[in-house]
């Protein structure tokens, strides 16, 4: 079966999104925003953008019927959107609004994931992963990058293009969940795999952290950088960072400590963008129950940052996207709940000045809508998201600026 979408903190998020706000702060949008036709059918969602070395962008989505869930992708030309390709289909498939499959794409090739069920367990669940080598044009078998062998809850993937055709892939593993220890806790764990699948490198970053945020990657003038919502044992749940430097990983440091102390998930995880030693970082948070997005700077690939600049302050539930252009200005999507829902972007200058702000399509707080995902290719930004209006389809904008 394919299980429903869902959350383990469901009654949290509707707390969360059924807040009342004001009116949206921010200028009149300065860039030309374009609405593309979408290469996904209908009852289609999940979708992501992101862009190879020459400038190309990738879309992927997931689409889904009674029988089965089936991940796809489609590649913008010059002329128009190829003709979709599926990775992947299943009937087991872990189908879920916040945790859903990515794609990456280099010169050596692709790789993609999404999450199967591996247990009776309500979020027993695998990532599983097929590589397309590009000297080989095929897809691998199908494999499972976590090799702990235990029915528990991994998801939350990032993955980045890493070293001589191999990939870093990022991800919040529950194998310590289950190992009868009542403190058992989420991990963040990562590996290097090679282009046929293979694992060549694997570590554990963290050995507690925020269970269902997503996790964001970037790299760096020195190397990768990854941002996750920690966990403290008081429940403080603030974002943090962690960088590969020559081999191994930096003692996670918090980007901020905004002291959220929250008792239960949030489901909003952080968005990290990187170029050359220029990187960005953007976040929710809702400390004493005022929801707040707040995006630092660094100049030095990722070791210091600058003090914190608010997006957005009440008037939003988050669902954070960060890139930056080849401008050097930084551009922030969220979600603006003034009157129903917005998805918008922020654009900020490279001493973090507030430039305008792009109002692109009307949404809603519905889990169903999911997370609005941007991603930049020289001035411009293209993102996608489900519009629910009707029957679910994946929509794709463009903004020049």
């Amino acid at each position: 079966m394919i299980r429903p979408i869902g959350s383990p903190n469901a009654a949290l998020l509707v707390f969360l999104f059924a807040w009342s706000f004001g009116f949206a702060s921010g200028a009149a949008g300065q860039g030309r925003l374009e609405h593309l036709p979408s290469p996904a059918p209908s009852n289609s969602s999940l979708s992501r953008v992101v862009a190879n070395e020459a400038g190309e962008i990738y879309l992927s989505w997931v689409s889904q019927d009674t029988e089965q869930a089936t991940l796809a992708f489609s590649r913008l030309t010059s002329e128009d959107w190829d003709t979709p390709k599926v990775i992947s289909r299943g009937n087991n498939w872990f189908v879920n609004w916040a945790d859903f499959p990515a794609l990456s794409v280099d010169a050596s090739g692709m790789v993609a994931h999404w999450l199967q069920i591996s247990a009776q367990g309500t979020y027993d669940y695998d990532i599983r992963a097929r590589f397309y080598p590009k000297d080989n044009a095929t897809w691998t078998a199908a494999r499972t990058i976590h090799t702990d062998g235990i029915s528990a809850e991994h998801g939350f993937v990032s993955m980045l293009p890493f070293d001589n055709g191999t990939t870093l892939i990022t991800w919040l593993d529950g194998r310590e969940t289950k190992q009868g220890n009542p403190l058992g806790a989420m991990t963040l764990r990562a590996g290097i795999f090679d282009k046929s699948g293979a694992n060549v490198s694997e570590w554990e970053l963290d050995h507690r952290v925020c269970d269902c945020c997503q996790t964001s990657s970037a790299m760096t003038e020195k190397g990768p950088i990854v941002v996750y919502r920690d966990r403290s044992s008081e429940e403080v749940r603030d974002i943090y960072a962690t960088r590969l430097i020559e081999g191994a990983w930096t003692l996670p440091q918090p980007l901020h400590n905004d002291n959220w102390q929250i008792a239960g998930c949030p489901v909003n995880g952080p968005s990290v963008a990187a170029m050359k030693e220029r990187v960005a970082v953007a976040w929710f948070s809702a400390k004493d129950d005022t929801p707040k997005i707040q995006l630092v700077m660094s100049s030095d690939s990722g070791q210091s940052f600058s003090d914190p600049i608010v997006v957005e302050s009440p008037n939003t539930n988050g669902r954070v996207g960060t890139v930056i252009l080849e401008s050097n200005e930084v551009v922030v999507s969220w979600m603006d709940t003034t009157d129903g829902a917005k998805i918008v972007l922020s654009r900020y200058d490279i001493k973090g000045n507030f430039l305008d702000i792009t109002e692109v399509a009307s949404s809603s707080a519905s889990r169903r809508s999911g997370f609005p995902i941007i991603e930049a290719v020289g001035n411009s930004v293209s993102v996608t998201w489900t519009d629910i209006s009707t029957t679910p389809q994946v929509k794709v904008a463009r903004i020049d600026y």
